[in-house]
């Protein structure tokens, strides 16, 4: 069966207005499961059209999915799962949506207004026609109503009749445009903590390709992130460790740094006693879960043990614009110019663009610090129980330490400092159980391992909470570690 202009017209209506209800991030799951009927309604009426293609029946299965589900289930899923179902049917929608225009061409008209300076999309808009407000409408669009491939596109303030609006295939109040302008300023401005870290440290590696003479690397987790300072050390430094990076995906960085600077000769590395048995992409807490689809996954394009469909799961800034507005305007283009505004200003900043002299533990009696470090000390205690784990990293660092010695990248790895309250509520067979792992190492390859775990040389003060340093101990951290580089 054929389709017709009109009905290629009204199926792109239809589910871009479906995508501007599903695109709201604020969206509940109780709003999510009645909106499903609602769209399945819509791909029966579509499927007659376009049973035959393939995008579609993706989309009307997975709709198929989901209210067998919502029927089965009488409570609703979590939120995570929700979520993920919802970006997965918008993802679908999209890409249905943007098959309809593989052929297209646009024509834009602008009627007694203008767009700023948002870039066109020239894969398909092939022409803008701006048009004054004594203009008649029919008489200047009509040329492309017969045209199977061209489609025009109305833009206008306001001023116009419904009448006058319906000549056009698509029309658009320029109110509507702008808006889209406006939420995507939005989002940039007021960055979520996780796309933060992945300009941040994209930011970082990215800045590697430019900076020839950066010769050390600060890498690890967050221990290295808010506790070493790159102005601090005797080298030309970059740090490029991020919160609760895991061995993995700390190795990748240091790679990834590496192929963009081949002059680096010396890397610190944090690595807490629980390193060993962790694994970001295994993990079942939310927060980590983040940490791959939205940091590291984007970054790296690598999802190591995660199980799911990272590229379904990362969030955008452009998730809000519906694939009609992407294919008319440049919006990726526009937000890329302002990411790399960002991305310059992080390049060479500290992790925390203000001063960190406070001390948590300064803020609690005894009784209650030892409750607070002993919770903290129990999400670690449990990495080694996870074996399997434990050995792929061993191994993964063994062929990390061997390819570093063949390039003759010197190798600094501490363990970090940590309050009295943290260090009591530590089992100690993570201790002897780390000790295990790294011995061997040691007798095959070289590097330097400096154990602060026990540290003297650091109070209560230096700490911003029970295992991370502020300013004050990120100096100290520095003078003992740059005093065991190797030069």
């Amino acid at each position: 069966m054929k389709i017709t202009k009109k009905e290629t017209v009204s199926a792109v209506i239809m589910i871009d207005k479906i995508h501007n209800v599903l695109s709201d991030n604020a969206m509940k799951d109780a709003e999510f499961v009645k909106l499903v009927p609602v769209v399945a309604k819509i791909c029966i009426k579509l499927h007659p059209l376009y049973h035959n293609d393939v995008h579609f029946m993706a989309l009307f299965n997975y709709v198929i999915q989901l209210l067998a589900t919502f029927k089965s289930v009488p409570i609703v899923p979590i939120s995570k799962s929700m979520d993920n179902k919802r970006r997965k049917l918008l993802s679908l929608l999209e890409q249905f949506e943007l098959l309809q225009f593989k052929d297209v061409r646009f024509h834009i008209y602008l009627y007694n207004c203008t767009i700023g300076d948002l870039p066109i999309n020239g894969k398909y808009v092939h022409s803008i026609t701006s048009l004054p407000s004594n203009t008649k409408i029919p008489v200047s669009i009509l040329q492309f109503q017969e045209s199977k491939s061209d489609f025009s596109v109305l833009i206008h303030s306001g001023q116009l009749s419904k009448n006058d609006t319906a000549y056009a295939n698509f029309c658009f109040l320029l109110e509507e445009i702008m808006d889209s302008m406006n939420v995507i300023i939005s989002d940039l401005k007021n960055l979520d903590y996780y796309m933060r870290d992945r300009l941040y440290l994209e930011a970082k590696l990215e800045s590697l390709k430019k900076r020839s003479d950066i010769r050390l690397l600060l890498a690890g987790s967050s221990y290295t992130m808010c506790g070493l300072f790159e102005e601090q050390m005797p080298l030309p430094a970059r740090n490029v460790a991020i919160d609760a990076q895991d061995l993995y995906y700390t190795l990748k960085t240091i790679r990834t740094a590496l192929t963009y600077n081949p002059n680096i000769t010396h890397c610190i590395i944090s690595f807490a006693y629980y390193f060993w048995g962790y694994d970001l992409s295994l993990s079942t807490s939310i927060y980590q879960y983040k940490r791959v689809t939205e940091v590291n996954y984007p970054v790296f394009k690598d999802k190591h043990n995660f199980s799911g469909d990272p590229i379904g799961e990362t969030q955008t800034f452009l998730t809000s614009i519906t694939p009609l507005k992407k294919s008319l305007f440049s919006f990726e283009t526009w937000a890329g110019q302002y990411i790399d505004i960002i991305k310059n200003n992080l390049a060479d900043s500290h992790y925390f663009p203000y001063p960190r002299e406070d001390s948590e533990v300064l803020k609690h009696d005894d009784v209650t610090n030892r409750e607070k470090a002993l919770e903290r000390a129990e999400s670690h205690n449990k990495f080694f129980k996870y074996t399997s784990t434990v050995k792929e990293n061993q191994k993964l660092f063994a062929d990390f330490l061997k390819e570093m010695n063949n390039y003759g990248i010197k190798i600094l790895l501490y363990v970090p400092p940590v309050t009295e309250f943290y260090r009591n509520s530590i089992n100690p067979c993570l201790i002897s159980d780390f000790y295990a792992c790294m011995e061997p190492l040691k007798a095959n390859y070289h590097f330097k391992l400096i154990d602060l775990f026990n540290s003297d040389a650091f109070e209560n003060t230096d700490f911003a909470d029970y295992d991370h340093l502020n300013d004050l101990g990120a100096r100290k951290l520095a003078e003992i570690l740059v005093h065991e580089l190797e030069f």
